[in-house]
């Protein structure tokens, strides 16, 4: 598929997404509802998407040493992408972890919901972080073939995560459930942004911060993986201009489809 044809139907899938937002935003009280608009706004400007942990302490202690190799960060969003298991399903995200080729060098980030860090249990995050670790250790591996990973290895990654984080902490099957169930709230009731215009942002944190990140940069195994490397930061610049403008869309359909369903009850 050429780029035209995948950026209208993109646009045609984000279009039908801001109706999935407005319809969980409809059923707030509000006051509520509001507040979570005003956030929208806000995440407008992709530098305000992610921020400094506002508990490091905290966090720390549950990452213990593997932690001190990643850059961790928050933001008050939910991620959003088309599903792994099926192309008519959502998949959210209150966690994301990426690897990024930044000045020369390959940069590991992990970012968390807020309110997911504020409300889950020791237990609960120290799983989710330990599942972060093994996520980024698979992709990892996976990218020494010099390519982004197909869909049925990131699935294979993200089952394989989850199997390997609960033996490790011993997580029984009702902690899982009670992690579940707070993604599922949090869904429902905090912004969410697309996958592309949440990587478009934390490359910015990146940019902004790597005085402060530099530290946290490995350099390239091989003259291949810098070029791999080199070529994704193209790509990535190349889309920047676009998921900006497909973000503000997003935003401006939610209010103006949460407008109509009001209309209705006029």
């Amino acid at each position: 598929m050429d780029r035209e044809a995948f950026e209208r139907d993109y646009m045609d899938w984000l279009l039908l997404m801001s109706r999935d937002a407005a319809h969980r935003l409809a059923a707030m009280p509000p006051e509520r509802r509001n507040a979570v608009m005003r956030k929208y706004s806000l995440l407008k400007n992709p530098r305000a998407v992610f921020h400094e942990l506002q508990d490091p302490d905290r966090v720390r202690r549950l990452g213990k040493e593997r932690l001190s190799s990643y850059i961790v960060l928050e933001t008050a969003s939910v991620i959003f992408f088309p599903s792994l298991y099926s192309p008519m399903a959502l998949d959210f995200a209150v966690a994301m972890n990426r690897r990024f080729f930044c000045k020369g060098l390959w940069f590991p980030i992990i970012a968390f919901n807020s309110e997911y860090i504020r409300q889950s249990s020791d237990r609960v995050l120290a799983f989710a972080l330990e599942h972060e670790f093994e996520m980024s250790r698979i992709y990892q591996d996976l990218s020494l073939n010099l390519r982004a990973p197909s869909t049925d290895e990131k699935r294979d990654a993200m089952e394989l995560a989850q199997k390997t984080s609960m033996k490790r902490l011993s997580i029984t099957p009702e902690e899982l459930i009670e992690d579940e169930k707070l993604m599922h709230q949090l869904s429902s009731t905090e912004p969410l942004i697309p996958k592309p215009y949440a990587e478009r942002a934390m490359l910015l944190w990146l940019e902004d911060n790597f005085s402060r990140a530099e530290s946290y940069g490995l350099p390239s195994i091989s003259p291949e993986e810098k070029a791999f490397g080199e070529e994704l930061a193209l790509e990535f610049q190349s889309w920047s201009e676009f998921s900006q403008k497909t973000y503000e869309i997003f935003v401006r359909e939610i209010s103006a489809n949460i407008r109509e369903a009001n209309r209705g009850y006029g």
